[in-house]
């Protein structure tokens, strides 16, 4: 029955999604909007539910035919529109590129010698801060959710060597700092798929924005550094838990003798060592340097292009290769490709002046920006969107404000870029619902979580998260990213 009812719903909301998407449109125009505007505000406003409801792939799809066949412009000029975006080709080579890193399986060497630092025995913080290290290595090794897993796997068998029941305090604390070291970790390189999505949200609103490799991956790096560092702190001296049953287990008895690193996993790793190195030095070498220019023309995707070529040529002395790019496009995540296709024509739509639609926002914004000022605005943005968050899939803000919010940011005299960070940081810190976002919903997912303390300690995640960025985060943006 339960069964039958959802799949009930699943049409009803499809119902109300097309609804929307053509309903709006028959609508009389109001403000500034044209009735061309209405049209496409109905498919806005319906492939937002649709995506909230229903699933992000094929209600990207539908919108784009929506705005085919309420006239806004041709299928075939809608579809190469989403196709010519300068970032689709980028985050497709850096799918391919994370997948092939992760294939090479570095997390179990990886996990093995964490648990072999003699520092973390019987000094249970000790081993928190480590878990979490190990986490941002892990990332950084390009293992994208392996790294989670592995993490997740290496803290239910320390709580069941120290003798906690299946659902433990200590598992809550972890798994929860998992996610989060795991998820800022994952805006660190700039090749990051994820990343890539978010500065493409950026260019929507802001086409001409360029963000320098090195001082993105410097801001980043001390964002991660600060969190891993003081959050065991705050839970150590502030919440005071004990965890005092750690300190009696033996970690050696966990950890693996006889792993070693493989040929494949130090090809791997070379080739991502070899990658990031290809990123910095454009900014690193005197630009007057011919490798240098070489490098900068190359840019982001000439440089993926090499390294992936690199990886799908070599083979071993076996004659077997290290990657075929058949087998690494299954890393590729389709339901986010169809939405950044998606995303790009519906959002000329809502800016072109033939639609009437940010006109009309503006005309309603733009008084209240100029009476609050910048810093206001900040602050207002980031915690009403970083609250919201928690409830709604986290993706639907992101797509919504950030080519919104940040030009509007620069209007008024503020660095674009801190709002661009500060809403990364808002929509990624959706860690207090399983409604919040994939990560959320995977924490309490984990067998090992109290579920009543998960939800507090997301929470708790959330409020650090914003907290670090207002104090920290924001002189670091205005430091390593001025705006001219």
């Amino acid at each position: 029955m339960a069964s039958a009812n959802k799949n009930v719903m699943y049409y009803v909301h499809i119902a109300i999604f097309l609804l929307i998407l053509f309903g709006i449109g028959f609508l009389p125009p109001f403000a500034q909007i044209t009735p061309m505007g209405m049209k496409v505000l109905g498919v806005f406003l319906g492939v937002i539910y649709g995506w909230c409801f229903i699933a992000l792939d094929w209600p990207s799809l539908v919108a784009l035919v929506a705005l085919a066949i309420v006239g806004y412009d041709s299928g075939t000029n809608l579809l190469m529109s989403g196709w010519s975006f300068s970032v689709i080709p980028q985050i497709v080579l850096c799918f391919i590129f994370a997948e092939a890193i992760s294939q090479t399986q570095l997390t179990d060497y990886i996990s093995n010698k964490l648990l072999q630092f003699k520092l973390f025995q019987g000094k249970p913080y000790a081993l928190f801060t480590g878990i979490l290290f190990g986490t941002v290595l892990l990332n950084l090794s390009g293992s994208a959710y392996a790294a989670i897993f592995v993490m997740w796997a290496i803290v239910r068998n320390v709580a069941e060597k120290a003798g906690y029941e299946k659902r433990n305090m200590f598992s809550t604390v972890l798994v929860t700092s998992i996610i989060a070291a795991f998820m800022w970790t994952s805006y660190v390189f700039l090749f990051k798929p994820g990343t890539l999505m978010m500065v493409g949200f950026l260019k929507q609103g802001m086409p001409n924005v360029e963000i320098p490799f090195l001082n993105w991956t410097a801001l980043w790096a001390v964002y991660v550094m600060l969190y891993v560092i003081l959050w065991p702190l705050i839970i150590k001296y502030v919440f005071r838990l004990d965890f005092s049953a750690v300190a009696k287990i033996d970690l050696s008895e966990l950890a693996s003798k006889d792993v070693r690193i493989t040929s494949k996993q130090k090809f791997g790793l070379g080739c991502l060592i070899v990658f990031i190195s290809m990123m910095l030095l454009q900014q690193l070498l005197p630009q007057t340097w011919t490798i240098t220019q070489i490098l900068t023309r190359l840019g982001l995707s000439g440089c993926l292009l090499i390294i992936v070529s690199v990886m799908a040529a070599y083979q071993n002395a076996n004659g077997e290769h290290f990657i075929s790019l058949q087998g690494t496009a299954k890393g590729i995540q389709w339901n986010v490709m169809w939405l950044i296709i998606a995303t790009e024509p519906i959002a000329n739509a809502f800016n072109s002046e033939e639609c009437g639609i940010m006109s009309s926002v503006m005309s309603v914004i733009t008084p209240i920006l100029t009476s609050v000022g910048p810093t206001i605005f900040l602050l207002v943005c980031v915690i009403v969107i970083g609250i919201l968050t928690q409830f709604i899939h986290n993706l639907i803000f992101m797509v919504i404000f950030i080519p919104m919010l940040c030009p509007l940011y620069l209007q008024i005299g503020g660095n674009p870029l801190v709002m661009f960070i500060g809403l990364i940081i808002a929509t990624n810190a959706a860690f207090a619902t399983p409604a919040a976002s994939w990560s959320a919903a995977m924490m309490f997912g984990e067998s090992s979580v109290i579920t009543s303390k998960t939800y507090l300690h997301g929470f708790l995640h959330f409020v650090f998260s914003l907290l670090l960025f207002f104090l920290l985060g924001v002189p670091l943006v205005q430091l390593l990213l001025p705006f001219a």
